[in-house]
Protein backbone atom coordinates (compact mmCIF):
# COMPACT_ATOMS: atom_id res chain seq x y z
CA UNK A 1 0.00 0.00 0.00
CA UNK A 2 1.64 3.35 -0.99
CA UNK A 3 2.15 5.77 1.68
CA UNK A 4 -0.73 8.10 0.78
CA UNK A 5 -3.32 5.02 1.11
CA UNK A 6 -1.97 4.37 3.85
CA UNK A 7 -2.26 7.72 5.39
CA UNK A 8 -5.72 8.08 3.97
CA UNK A 9 -6.59 4.87 5.85
CA UNK A 10 -5.62 6.07 9.03
CA UNK A 11 -7.31 9.55 8.56
CA UNK A 12 -11.03 7.69 7.98
CA UNK A 13 -10.84 5.40 11.20
CA UNK A 14 -10.03 8.57 12.85
CA UNK A 15 -12.24 10.57 11.40
CA UNK A 16 -15.08 8.05 11.95
CA UNK A 17 -14.21 7.59 15.52
CA UNK A 18 -14.17 11.20 16.22
CA UNK A 19 -18.03 11.80 14.25
CA UNK A 20 -19.39 8.59 16.52
CA UNK A 21 -18.20 10.38 19.42
CA UNK A 22 -20.26 13.60 18.68
CA UNK A 23 -22.42 12.72 15.83
CA UNK A 24 -23.73 9.29 16.85
CA UNK A 25 -27.09 9.90 14.95
CA UNK A 26 -26.04 11.69 12.37
CA UNK A 27 -25.08 9.99 8.87
CA UNK A 28 -21.87 11.59 7.43
CA UNK A 29 -20.50 11.13 3.84
CA UNK A 30 -17.20 9.61 4.88
CA UNK A 31 -15.42 8.88 1.94
CA UNK A 32 -15.83 12.36 0.55
CA UNK A 33 -15.01 13.97 4.24
CA UNK A 34 -12.31 11.96 4.21
CA UNK A 35 -10.92 12.39 1.00
CA UNK A 36 -11.09 16.22 1.04
CA UNK A 37 -9.06 15.83 4.56
CA UNK A 38 -6.39 13.86 3.17
CA UNK A 39 -5.95 15.47 0.44
CA UNK A 40 -6.00 19.00 1.95
CA UNK A 41 -3.47 17.35 5.24
CA UNK A 42 -1.05 16.24 2.66
CA UNK A 43 -1.11 19.11 1.16
CA UNK A 44 0.10 21.49 3.96
CA UNK A 45 2.86 18.37 5.02
CA UNK A 46 4.21 18.76 1.35
CA UNK A 47 4.05 22.64 1.54
CA UNK A 48 5.54 22.62 4.85
CA UNK A 49 8.40 19.70 4.12
CA UNK A 50 9.59 21.59 0.56
CA UNK A 51 10.33 25.12 2.48
CA UNK A 52 13.84 26.04 2.73
CA UNK A 53 15.23 26.43 6.45
CA UNK A 54 16.79 29.74 7.01
CA UNK A 55 20.78 29.45 7.57
CA UNK A 56 21.99 29.87 10.84
CA UNK A 57 24.52 31.74 11.47
CA UNK A 58 27.87 30.33 12.04
CA UNK A 59 29.17 30.04 16.21
CA UNK A 60 32.65 31.33 16.79
CA UNK A 61 34.97 28.98 18.86
CA UNK A 62 37.77 29.80 20.02
CA UNK A 63 39.98 26.83 19.58
CA UNK A 64 43.31 25.65 22.25
CA UNK A 65 44.80 25.69 18.30
CA UNK A 66 44.10 29.34 17.60
CA UNK A 67 45.20 30.37 21.06
CA UNK A 68 48.56 28.14 20.18
CA UNK A 69 49.16 30.00 17.22
CA UNK A 70 48.71 33.50 18.47
CA UNK A 71 51.17 32.55 21.46
CA UNK A 72 53.71 31.46 18.74
CA UNK A 73 52.87 34.35 16.50
CA UNK A 74 54.19 36.73 19.06
CA UNK A 75 57.12 34.74 20.47
CA UNK A 76 58.59 35.22 16.21
CA UNK A 77 57.64 38.58 16.70
CA UNK A 78 59.14 39.23 19.57
CA UNK A 79 62.13 37.22 18.25
CA UNK A 80 62.43 39.19 15.04
CA UNK A 81 62.48 43.04 16.50
CA UNK A 82 64.36 41.76 19.07
CA UNK A 83 67.15 40.67 16.48
CA UNK A 84 66.18 44.00 14.50
CA UNK A 85 67.07 46.07 17.45
CA UNK A 86 70.48 44.52 18.25
CA UNK A 87 71.53 44.78 14.97
CA UNK A 88 70.89 48.30 15.21
CA UNK A 89 72.60 49.55 17.87
CA UNK A 90 75.54 46.45 16.93
CA UNK A 91 75.96 48.91 13.42
CA UNK A 92 75.77 52.21 15.66
CA UNK A 93 78.96 53.08 16.74
CA UNK A 94 78.35 56.73 17.80
CA UNK A 95 75.54 55.74 20.60
CA UNK A 96 76.00 53.84 23.55
CA UNK A 97 72.54 52.36 24.06
CA UNK A 98 71.05 51.26 27.69
CA UNK A 99 68.45 48.10 28.09
CA UNK A 100 65.66 50.52 30.05
CA UNK A 101 64.37 47.25 31.90
CA UNK A 102 60.85 48.10 30.15
CA UNK A 103 60.92 46.43 27.06
CA UNK A 104 63.00 48.87 24.98
CA UNK A 105 66.60 50.41 24.32
CA UNK A 106 67.33 54.09 24.41
CA UNK A 107 70.47 56.16 24.48
CA UNK A 108 71.87 60.06 24.87
CA UNK A 109 72.48 62.05 21.97
CA UNK A 110 72.32 65.10 24.50
CA UNK A 111 72.70 64.50 28.13
CA UNK A 112 72.25 67.48 30.82
CA UNK A 113 72.94 67.37 34.73
CA UNK A 114 70.12 68.12 36.28
CA UNK A 115 68.06 67.20 39.62
CA UNK A 116 64.47 68.38 37.76
CA UNK A 117 62.88 65.30 35.97
CA UNK A 118 59.05 65.22 35.09
CA UNK A 119 56.65 63.38 37.66
CA UNK A 120 53.05 62.72 36.98
CA UNK A 121 50.84 65.67 36.49
CA UNK A 122 53.69 68.07 35.45
CA UNK A 123 53.15 69.37 31.74
CA UNK A 124 55.83 68.98 29.29
CA UNK A 125 56.99 70.26 25.93
CA UNK A 126 58.41 67.94 23.49
CA UNK A 127 59.89 67.61 20.21
CA UNK A 128 60.27 64.13 18.42
CA UNK A 129 60.72 62.35 15.03
CA UNK A 130 60.12 58.93 14.00
CA UNK A 131 62.23 56.63 11.84
CA UNK A 132 62.24 53.05 10.70
CA UNK A 133 65.12 50.78 11.15
CA UNK A 134 66.08 51.31 7.80
CA UNK A 135 67.00 54.91 7.88
CA UNK A 136 63.71 56.08 6.62
CA UNK A 137 62.36 59.01 8.31
CA UNK A 138 58.67 58.53 8.79
CA UNK A 139 57.57 61.30 10.34
CA UNK A 140 59.83 64.69 10.86
CA UNK A 141 59.58 66.83 14.03
CA UNK A 142 58.21 69.62 12.04
CA UNK A 143 55.38 67.70 10.78
CA UNK A 144 54.40 66.74 14.61
CA UNK A 145 55.18 69.58 15.42
CA UNK A 146 56.03 70.59 19.56
CA UNK A 147 54.17 68.52 21.90
CA UNK A 148 52.33 68.66 24.74
CA UNK A 149 51.89 65.97 27.09
CA UNK A 150 50.49 65.70 30.68
CA UNK A 151 53.21 63.43 32.14
CA UNK A 152 50.49 59.51 32.98
CA UNK A 153 47.78 61.54 32.48
CA UNK A 154 47.49 62.16 28.98
CA UNK A 155 48.22 59.13 25.73
CA UNK A 156 51.96 59.20 23.94
CA UNK A 157 53.43 56.72 22.67
CA UNK A 158 53.90 53.77 24.81
CA UNK A 159 57.70 53.74 25.50
CA UNK A 160 57.66 57.95 26.06
CA UNK A 161 55.20 57.76 28.52
CA UNK A 162 57.80 55.56 30.66
CA UNK A 163 60.99 57.44 28.51
CA UNK A 164 60.21 60.99 28.95
CA UNK A 165 60.05 60.75 32.87
CA UNK A 166 63.40 60.27 33.01
CA UNK A 167 64.88 63.37 30.82
CA UNK A 168 65.85 66.68 31.88
CA UNK A 169 65.66 70.06 30.08
CA UNK A 170 67.61 70.12 27.22
CA UNK A 171 68.73 66.25 26.91
CA UNK A 172 68.12 64.29 23.47
CA UNK A 173 67.48 60.98 23.59
CA UNK A 174 66.90 58.21 20.95
CA UNK A 175 64.35 55.24 21.91
CA UNK A 176 64.21 52.06 20.13
CA UNK A 177 60.79 50.79 20.47
CA UNK A 178 59.44 47.27 19.80
CA UNK A 179 56.09 47.80 18.21
CA UNK A 180 54.78 46.36 21.53
CA UNK A 181 56.00 49.92 22.82
CA UNK A 182 55.12 51.69 19.98
CA UNK A 183 51.72 51.29 18.07
CA UNK A 184 51.07 47.74 18.52
CA UNK A 185 49.30 45.84 16.09
CA UNK A 186 46.71 48.40 14.64
CA UNK A 187 49.85 50.86 13.27
CA UNK A 188 48.58 54.47 13.49
CA UNK A 189 46.30 53.82 10.51
CA UNK A 190 48.84 55.87 8.56
CA UNK A 191 52.47 55.72 7.71
CA UNK A 192 53.51 53.39 10.54
CA UNK A 193 51.95 49.60 9.69
CA UNK A 194 50.83 46.91 12.26
CA UNK A 195 53.71 45.23 14.36
CA UNK A 196 56.09 47.99 13.25
CA UNK A 197 59.27 48.42 15.34
CA UNK A 198 60.27 52.47 15.27
CA UNK A 199 63.13 54.58 16.64
CA UNK A 200 62.00 58.11 18.04
CA UNK A 201 64.21 60.59 18.82
CA UNK A 202 63.04 62.82 21.16
CA UNK A 203 63.86 66.41 22.56
CA UNK A 204 62.67 67.36 26.46
CA UNK A 205 62.00 71.38 25.80
CA UNK A 206 59.85 72.16 29.58
CA UNK A 207 58.83 70.90 32.54
CA UNK A 208 55.72 73.09 34.25
CA UNK A 209 53.99 72.01 37.15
Amino acid sequence: MSPMLQFHSFLKSVFQHTAVCLFPKKRINMGINITRLSIFIFGLILLFSCSEPKPRKPINHTTGMDQSSSIAFNKRLYESEASMIQNFMKNDSLHQFIDSQHGFWYAYINKVKSDVIPVKGNSVSLQYDIWDFNGNEIYSKDEIGNVLYKVDQEEIIKGLQEGVKWMHIGEKIIFLLPSHKAYAYHGDENKIGPNMPIVVTVELLNIQN
